[in-house]
């Protein structure tokens, strides 16, 4: 006898009728014909020498044979089925990431929309400050503010960012921050690093060399919490901040915006480009940029 496994369709025959105790229902499940389901069981049995079932007019009964392979067809095809929907799960498990600050102020609250819109596809968003490589991390996107480089990746710029500088209604008025000048007098606050700030003092005409001052923060919410609290003057995207502005918490500086250059874009592996997952999420977040950038008007993203 030959230690090559029977054919699969046999086994998988085998298996329903040897659980169901019918052709008949084994044949329903597997959407075949009876009499497609008693040959591959009549063939099954040929190669394996034994009978696996006892045949009556009125009962189906399984044979000391039938009672053994039965238990390991159905858990063999039980590991199978799980596998093969685990593939399919993953092949439409979008994986995201993006900066703990954007991800919480700009894509959670439209998450629910893609959701609506694609519920075969589950999301899943891992917020991190670094700048992860997306495929031995196993990433499908990410969104990045920048200038659209990062080596060996398909950027897809969705949106113009504008940085403005804020801060508290309180330190505005102890610092007597009226002109741009007066910023020499502040407390820098930056995110990650010093360009940004050195960008816009020399916009304003100012020394670049102060951008040196003040300190750092590695997390965005850190570095809001302190503009928040009066501690000094921070440069932050303005439409991650519309809530506070209008509530008059942080209030902007110097009529003076800094944002050629930048931008949001949609990051990737460029292999990743047509996957499906892939293609409806860069179309999503592309078509929420620019509805907001249309409410935001002419002066496009704030």
């Amino acid at each position: 006898m030959s230690d090559r496994l029977p054919s699969l369709p046999a086994l998988r025959m085998f298996e329903a009728a040897g659980r169901l105790l019918s052709f008949t229902r084994a044949a329903a499940e597997l959407h075949v014909t009876q009499a497609a389901v008693s040959h591959q069981i009549r063939s099954l049995e040929e190669q394996l020498g034994q009978p696996l079932f006892r045949r009556s007019t009125r009962r189906l009964d399984l044979t000391p044979a039938g009672q053994r392979l039965l238990p390991a067809a159905t858990a063999a095809f039980t590991t199978l089925e799980r596998a093969v929907a685990d593939l399919r799960r993953s092949r439409a498990l979008l994986t995201i990431t993006t900066t703990p600050f954007f991800g919480a102020r700009w894509l959670a609250p439209r998450l629910g929309r893609f959701a609506a819109q694609h519920p075969d596809i589950e999301v899943s968003v891992r917020h991190t400050s670094a700048v992860l490589d997306l495929a031995t991390e196993g990433i499908d996107v990410a969104i990045r503010t920048g200038r659209g480089s990062w080596p060996g990746l398909a950027a897809q710029r969705i949106a113009q960012p504008v940085l403005i500088p804020v801060a508290s209604p309180d330190y505005v008025t102890s610092r007597r921050l009226a002109q741009r000048q007066d910023i020499l007098h502040a407390n820098l606050l930056h995110d990650e690093g010093r360009q940004e700030w050195a960008d816009w003092l020399t916009m304003a005409g100012l020394d670049p060399a102060y951008a040196a001052t003040g300190q750092i923060f590695d997390d965005e919410h850190v570095l809001f919490a302190a503009a928040l609290s009066g501690q000094g003057i921070a440069l932050v995207i303005r439409n991650l901040v519309e809530e506070e502005l209008r509530r008059g918490t942080l209030v902007p500086l110097f009529d003076l915006t800094l944002g050629d250059g930048w931008g949001y874009y949609v990051v990737h592996l460029p292999e990743m480009a047509e996957v499906p997952k892939v293609a409806a999420f860069r179309r999503f977040v592309a078509r929420e940029a620019a509805e907001e950038e249309k409410r935001a008007g002419p002066a496009g993203i704030r």
